[in-house]
């Protein structure tokens, strides 16, 4: 559980080394199990609607979790469905306006051409010209109105159809669910208590494989390298060897932490390393003190 992180303070590692003299024996150190834990936080804002799962359950991906109320939700999507429909009655009789007022301007604009003809004829008079100018640009007028009248009604559409695409989203996210396989760490909120969005819900570790930091002295890290195998004994397991490997190994020194009992000890410049190692079987926990060797090829 994430209540073995106050004692990460503990994760030291005394070198056989810097207790005095030594040979080429593998480095050894001791320090507590953790497991790399997923912090899983609300998404919407909400009450706590249900909580599914304990400390401690194993879960499996996609599990849920918690869940928060959806009420508004649920009422906004409903809300947008019937904008959606009106929009439909509304755009089906902007459709056939503007296919009216298309078939409009073409009669307008064919009615113009002969009256423009039988003009530079002479055959009509200059405010019967007029008058079909004047016409034609009428036409024109409540055509580009009702094209317009159609496109606004679209983006409206598009619009109302994104709130329902958003609500579904946020309905979606009110339910929080496992991305790994694991078990539950912590539940920070309990059924009927109020989630904010970025507010820890409950975490889950992933115990399939965990990790140790230990620190090993100056004159030893050297001969340490990346994906050196490591074995690592568990107080809790006294007969049982759980192998692993180094996976990362800090680039500054630091000076051992405070929990190390001696001041000449406390003085020594050691690196942090990290050494993975797997748990098929779940029987390592966080927390478990445990002792830890890497193997060295070569002195």
């Amino acid at each position: 559980m994430k209540s073995a992180i106050p004692f990460r303070a503990l994760a030291f590692c005394l070198l056989l080394a810097s207790c005095g003299g030594r040979g080429p024996e593998d480095p050894t150190g001791s320090g507590i199990l953790e497991a790399t834990e997923i912090l899983l936080s609300a998404r919407t804002l909400g009450t706590v609607e249900e909580t599914a799962v304990q400390e401690g359950d194993s879960v499996e991906t996609g599990r849920l979790l918690a869940r928060i109320e959806t009420e508004k939700l649920e009422l906004q999507k409903s809300q947008a469905a019937a904008g959606l429909r009106e929009l439909a009655f509304l755009l089906q009789n902007a459709t056939h306006a503007a296919d009216l007022a298309a078939a409009d301007l073409e009669n307008a604009r064919r009615r113009f051409k002969r009256v423009k003809a039988l003009y530079d004829s002479g055959s009509v008079t200059q405010q019967q010209f007029e008058d079909g100018e004047t016409a034609l640009k009428a036409s024109e007028t409540r055509y580009v109105t009702a094209v317009n009248s159609l496109e606004a009604l679209r983006a409206r559409r598009e619009q109302v159809s994104l709130q329902m695409d958003l609500a579904d989203s946020q309905i979606m996210d009110s339910s929080i669910r496992s991305p790994i396989n694991g078990v539950v760490t912590r539940k920070y909120l309990e059924k009927g208590e109020t989630a904010r969005p970025g507010m820890p819900v409950v975490s889950v570790a992933d115990m399939s494989r965990m990790w140790i930091q230990v620190y090993f002295h100056s004159r030893d890290i050297g001969r340490i390298g990346l994906m050196d195998p490591a074995a690592l004994h568990a107080d809790a397991f006294p007969d049982r060897v759980f192998p692993g490997k180094v996976t990362w190994i800090s680039q500054r020194a630091e000076f051992t932490p405070k929990m190390v009992q001696t001041r000449e000890a406390r003085a020594d410049l050691v690196y942090a390393v990290k050494v993975e190692v797997e748990n098929p079987e779940g029987l390592l926990k966080i927390g478990m003190p445990s002792d830890v060797s890497i193997s060295i090829s070569q002195p």
